[in-house]
């Protein structure tokens, strides 16, 4: 994907950072050109303005996204936010360009709203990745090196069946929960017919996930989905309620005819999930049919 001396660009389309976080996106830019020998462009839409957390109004943000795009020598956009806001955006980019400028877009949380539009919109590849977490340690910078600089498979993730297991290939759509049931009733709502189903959550607790995952039964995504991978849900796991989460999850199978499986609660889902259109023959969710094996290399995921 990358190679030294390309040129990734960074932003902020959903909350603004504040201007006390500088000196880290400083020290981020400084590890990128020194250790990775990348050249970074910053977006004019970083930092939060006018006392508020935007980085700037959902068209300006829009259009500083646009200027990556549309920047021949950027070959990949990082974004470095989180929070509320980057459904704002989807309405003020231009999906014909985003398609033939063929760039990967890089976020995670709020940004789940950015992926899915993309990939709904245009096939486009989108990885499900926080960059500033390099600046944690030298293990995730070997990880970064390994994903998108090298293109070697990670690890393998362990994960267990709730349901009997069965084998397939299949896209993976979905992202953070909460973020992702913004798209609900959009023309950015990726299409889930035959999909995997990734669901994850930092924040909330079992009553918050119950009324989710009874929208996603109500507008038909679980119906039509082949299977769900319950990813890290922080707020359920410290509570003690992934039993009850469980729960819920085969509860629903009584309506809508998909299969389930989870990672194991040891392994820390690390964010990185590709959106890739099917004819691309890579990144794929490969479920082998025995519990508790590997999935394939092509699903690219990290553990802390």
């Amino acid at each position: 994907m990358l190679k030294p001396g390309d040129t990734i660009g960074l932003i902020c389309c959903s909350n603004g950072k504040r201007s006390s976080e500088r000196q880290l996106i400083e020290r981020l830019v400084v590890c990128l050109e020194q250790e990775f020998q990348l050249q970074v462009r910053l977006a004019t839409t970083i930092y939060q303005k006018n006392s508020t957390i935007f980085s700037g109004t959902a068209q300006e943000r829009g259009k500083a996204l646009m200027a990556l795009y549309n920047d021949p020598e950027i070959k990949m956009i990082f974004d470095l936010s989180g929070g509320e806001v980057a459904n704002e955006v989807l309405p003020y980019l231009d999906y014909t360009s985003i398609k033939y400028a063929k760039k990967p877009f890089v976020g995670y949380s709020d940004l789940t709203v950015m992926l899915n539009a993309i990939y709904a919109q245009t096939d486009g590849v989108g990885y499900n990745f926080q960059l500033l977490t390099i600046l944690e340690g030298q293990k995730q910078k070997e990880q970064f090196r390994k994903a998108f600089i090298d293109e070697q498979p990670l690890f393998f993730l362990r994960y267990e069946w709730l349901t009997p297991p069965v084998s397939f290939s299949k896209p993976v759509i979905g992202g953070n929960i909460r973020c992702f049931l913004k798209l609900a009733g959009t023309p950015y709502c990726p299409n889930a017919a035959g999909r995997v189903l990734l669901l994850e959550a930092r924040g909330g607790k079992i009553e918050q996930m119950a009324a989710y995952f009874a929208q996603l039964e109500q507008i038909g995504i679980l119906e039509a989905c082949s299977a769900i991978l319950l990813g890290q849900f922080t707020t359920i796991e410290a509570e003690n309620q992934t039993e009850e989460l469980k729960k819920i999850s085969l509860k629903l199978l009584k309506t809508s005819p998909f299969c389930c499986f989870k990672n194991e609660s040891n392994w820390s889902f690390f964010r990185l999930f590709t959106f890739s259109n099917r004819d691309t023959g890579n990144f794929f969710l490969i479920c082998p049919t025995k519990r508790k094996r590997i999935l394939s290399a092509f699903l690219k995921s990290f553990c802390f």
